[in-house]
């Protein structure tokens, strides 16, 4: 009887043992998830080592928590810590830390003992006395994590068979916390690609308006040159206008029969002197002329500021690429006429998704490139129309010039590859037109031959669908 009672005790402390294992893995299991969690919602790397030592706090207790990484022979360094004093000191690797870094957890009954903690103890003006050394990984390196208590002796063996069982937790939470720095600094570094190619694509835009500007000028100061001598006509005309309108009124006005036969004669030698049929038909001439000529300024106005002015334009505001081209082309006018042909073949296209301004300086660059291209005089072909098949809006930009040797077009849309003259254009051009069109979902393709010409064509997903 008593021998099958000291088999039920063996089998209810086998449970006991059992439970303790299950309850120590369902709490490391819990603690997992939760960190995990909790990392996953990191948004920055100062709140990421707080969160992470936010869960050790519940598993481990303590004052001070901090990180230590190899640095040097016989050094180690203060990574991370939840006491900033700390930060950045270094260590030397005593034998207590050696034994702790390259096998098991260790616990220090008082750290005033500890020739390593001497010189910096100064450094916490909290008591530490009891420590805990946490061995792991980081980097595939071995680390350590240091658990601080006030509490003389606070870390017993019990901590230390804790940490044990926990290592490969406190490993789990070291390679998260590794993941999830790597992601916020892919995050990071997409925001400085975005922000560079932003300040990259605003340099090149300006470079086009500088080298646009003389041309742009000319083509405002045209309508404004004869606007002006209008104006100065006008002027020159209104004191006779005047001297006939006050002959009307004194005429209107005359009450004897000899102040209307003086005043007839007077208006007779005005109109034989004026020739008031061909001042009406001046006038009106003027007028019409100068009408034009406001309209070619707010238009050349108008297509400066779609090229210029798209900061505040959400990037799936819906592109007329029809209108884009006119845009281009009143900017590049001055490089383009007297000398270049220029053909159209404009169907109707959807419209895209996107920002005017960027595509107008993609057909400001093809443009001005095509001018460069043929220097004496050519045909500039340029096409719209809808790609049924693939349901996407495509525009070609043809020109008759110089053509592109084969083995630059491999090197084509690289940054800072030209085949233009050294200090003409800033090399950028065709790389930026490469990055704004795959930022707008598209592709850009050229197809050329020397002597004979160059086509570049520009696809885009249609907005309709």
């Amino acid at each position: 009887m008593s021998k099958d009672y000291e088999n039920v005790l063996e089998d209810l402390a086998l449970v006991y043992r059992l439970k303790e294992q299950a309850e120590a893995h369902k709490k490391e299991s819990d603690a997992l998830l939760a960190g995990t969690r909790a990392l996953l919602t990191a948004k920055s790397e100062q709140e990421l080592y707080q969160k992470m030592f936010g869960i050790f706090r519940d598993l481990y207790n303590y004052e001070v928590c901090f990180v230590l990484e190899n640095d040097s022979k016989g050094k180690m360094r203060c990574t991370n810590s939840t006491y900033p004093p700390v930060l950045g000191s270094l260590w030397e690797v005593d034998e207590t830390l050696s034994r702790a870094m390259k096998s098991s957890p260790v616990a220090l009954f008082n750290i005033k003992m500890q020739p390593t903690w001497q010189q910096h103890l100064e450094t916490f003006d909290i008591p530490v006395t009891s420590v805990l050394y946490c061995p792991f990984k980081v980097h595939s390196q071995h680390a350590v994590i240091v658990f601080c208590h006030h509490t003389l002796g606070y870390y017993t063996q019990e901590y230390v068979e804790m940490a044990n069982r926990y290592r490969t937790f406190t490993e789990q939470m070291a390679m998260s916390v590794q993941a999830k720095l790597m992601a916020l600094e892919t995050v990071r570094l997409k925001e400085e690609k975005a922000r560079v190619e932003k300040s990259l694509i605003d340099s090149e835009k300006m470079a086009s308006l500088g080298l646009l500007a003389a041309g742009v000028a000319h083509e405002i100061n045209n309508p404004i040159a004869f606007i002006n001598s209008n104006i100065h006509f006008l002027k020159d005309t209104l004191p006779d206008l005047a001297t006939m309108q006050n002959i009307v009124a004194s005429l209107a006005n005359s009450r004897t029969e000899e102040e209307r036969l003086s005043l007839a004669s007077t208006a007779a030698k005005w109109v034989s002197q004026n020739k008031l049929d061909s001042v009406s038909d001046e006038i009106s001439d003027i007028c019409t002329e100068s009408q034009e000529g406001l309209q070619r300024v707010t238009e050349i106005i108008t297509s400066l500021r779609s090229f210029s002015h798209d900061a505040d334009i959400a990037d799936d505001e819906t592109v007329n690429v029809n209108d884009c081209i006119a845009h281009a082309l009143r900017l590049v006018n001055s490089e383009l006429k007297h000398r270049i042909e220029i053909v159209q073949c404009l169907e109707n296209p959807p419209s895209i998704k996107g920002k005017t301004g960027k595509l107008n300086q993609i057909l400001v660059n093809l443009f001005v490139n095509a001018a460069q291209a043929m220097e004496d005089g050519g045909t500039l072909t340029i096409c719209s129309r809808h790609d049924k098949e693939s349901n996407s809006t495509v525009v070609t930009v043809n020109d008759t010039g110089c053509g592109i040797e084969k083995h630059a077009l491999q090197k084509l849309f690289e940054p800072f590859y030209t085949t233009k003259p050294t200090g003409k254009g800033t090399y950028l051009g065709l790389y930026i037109s490469f990055s704004i069109v795959e930022a707008m979902g598209g592709t850009i393709t050229v197809d050329s031959e020397v002597n004979v010409g160059t086509t570049f064509t520009l696809t885009f997903p249609s907005s309709a669908q």
